[in-house]
């Protein structure tokens, strides 16, 4: 699995991010090896927002921004900057569960 994150400052609008982001989310949507995908707003700093996306493989990632409706369509850089990153998980986790993908088995807490 990777993880795309991409940290998001505001040059424009907040409501025309959030238009732009629904329709790219809509095409993401749609493509093969999404898991999920969520746009988060700071609460300490509503110029920020974090668009976080994981997908089961990097090529999946990387064949869905490669298309042609994905290249020309409406950019989030039009009313922000961005800082990216692709990532992979070092450690996961959920209620009573840490796992360190790649590592070990997950093991119970608590």
């Amino acid at each position: 699995m990777v993880v795309f994150v991409n940290k998001l400052t505001l040059t424009g609008p907040a409501e025309r991010l959030e238009q732009i982001y629904e329709a790219v989310a809509e095409f993401m949507a749609a493509q093969p090896g999404l898991v999920r995908f969520q746009l988060l707003r700071s609460e300490s700093d509503p110029a920020v927002y974090f668009n976080v996306a994981e997908w089961v493989d990097r090529e999946s990632f990387d064949r869905a921004r490669t298309q042609e409706k994905f290249v020309s369509g409406a950019r989030v850089g039009e009313v922000s900057t961005g800082d990216r990153h692709i990532c992979s998980v070092a450690f996961d986790g959920g209620p009573g569960q840490v796992r360190r993908p790649g590592r070990d088995q997950a093991r119970q807490t608590g």
